[in-house]
């Protein structure tokens, strides 16, 4: 286990206060709403934050300034707070656990797709709006992880944990089938075919079994969360195919994932290649760029004359390039730039983010948008490269990677999926 029970950072608990008033506010806020009292939180919570989002499931509404910075303060405050709770837990920091996440970063993308395409009934449209779906898609990955940290904690051996973790991923991908298949059937009817939206249920269910060898470097925690994730994107993924059948998209529309996908990989196998070597050679030393040995300080490593501490520095850029929390983030916001790019400048779409749509307002092309995010993605490779987080902080530093996709891969996938099927 990595660092069980240990005491809380002081920045950990005002985090946690702060989420308990968010929280607290919220209930004031509907609960008066609901009695039907005249009060300035319910008026708040519904004018800047409830019906944009009601307004976005029928594409009315959007983003504003208030909700905009409201949501970037409380990603933050979740990202302090479920970092002490990971560490408590002691779920493994390590970049196995970026790759267990990814899946979900494509399920909240397509899940979003789907509800741009007006599948999803009222009832459920609502919450497939970012950031709501954002919460929705964490639901699946507690629910996927606890059962997966029982697994762990029990002494059933790796053999039967391993057919038990697939038989309980199966019954969870089967379980998203059922609740958002009905909301689909339920809202067009016959009018779509929902056969590949059930055949890429069954393909995720094979996929449990088919994976068995190739995620033995997964703990259960990780193959569990890996698995519900790749299970949920297929059965949205066949929910599109589904839509695309009865709605062909124009053929104009299919060249641009090759362009927004394509190159976001390019850039991300080339940041490995490139640092590959010298990750390997610190690795080879028990090393890793950005993690400080147990019970170091940034300031006991800085003042820290060892040969360690001068091989780490002399290799620092570029092993850093090597780790998937680093590559991805960065190909995930020029993911988001090109497809912001190509959807506005090619394909008429609009912005709603009100800072993004600032940028590309004031250069008059959202090409230049593409730039400043791949601006920015330089900008998180050079902190993640520079930054020495303590052995402690390690579940913090994969949770800014994993908010650093969530605010771009995550976005980009939703807008290229939209664009291509022209919804």
């Amino acid at each position: 286990m990595y660092n069980p029970l240990e005491e809380m950072y002081v920045f950990e608990r005002w985090a946690i206060n702060a989420l308990l008033v968010v929280a607290f506010l919220l209930a004031i806020g509907l609960g008066l709403h609901g009695l039907e009292v005249a009060n300035p939180i319910s008026d708040t919570l519904f004018e800047f934050f409830l019906d944009p989002i009601m307004g976005e499931s029928t594409g009315d509404s959007g983003y504003n300034v208030v909700n905009t910075l409201t949501y970037a303060l409380v990603l933050g405050l979740f990202v302090i707070a479920i970092s002490a709770w990971l560490r408590y837990l002691g779920i493994d920091p390590s970049d196995a656990s970026i790759i267990a996440l990814l899946p979900f970063v494509a399920w909240a993308a397509f899940g979003e797709v789907v509800e741009d395409a007006e599948m999803f009934g009222a009832d459920l449209a609502p919450y497939f709006v970012s950031p709501g779906v954002h919460f929705q898609g964490a639901f699946w990955v507690i629910l996927a992880g606890s059962l997966g940290l029982s697994l762990d904690r029990s002494k059933m051996d790796a053999e039967d944990s391993q057919a038990t973790i697939e038989s309980l991923a199966s019954v969870l991908i089967f379980s998203q089938l059922v609740i958002y298949g009905s909301s689909i059937h339920g809202n067009v009817g016959e009018e779509v075919v929902l056969a590949p939206m059930m055949l890429g249920a069954a393909m995720a269910i094979a996929f449990t079994r088919i994976t068995r060898t190739s995620t033995t470097f997964f703990t259960p925690v990780q193959r569990m969360v890996y698995l519900v994730g790749t299970g949920g994107s297929l059965v949205f993924l066949g929910a599109l195919a589904s839509f695309a059948m009865v709605n062909p998209p124009p053929v104009e529309n299919l060249w641009p994932p090759f362009v927004v996908i394509g190159i976001p990989i390019a850039l991300a196998c080339a940041m490995h290649a490139t640092g590959k070597s010298a990750a390997e050679e610190l690795a080879s030393h028990g090393l890793v760029v950005g993690i400080l040995p147990p019970g170091v300080t940034e300031d006991d490593f800085l003042a820290m004359p060892s040969p360690d501490k001068d091989l780490i520095e002399e290799r620092r850029l570029r092993a850093s390039m090597a780790q998937p929390l680093i590559f991805l983030a960065v190909a995930g916001q020029l993911l988001d730039g090109l497809a912001t790019w190509i959807g506005i400048d090619f394909f008429g779409y609009n912005e709603k983010h009100v800072f993004s749509a600032a940028i590309i307002d004031l250069f008059d092309t959202a090409f230049t948008f593409a730039i400043v995010k791949l601006g920015l993605g330089a900008v998180i490779w050079y902190f993640f490269a520079i930054a020495n987080f303590e052995h402690r902080q390690q579940h913090l530093r994969l949770l800014i990677g994993v908010a650093m996709l969530v605010v771009g891969m995550a976005p980009g996938l939703r807008d290229v999926g939209r664009l291509t099927l022209g919804v």
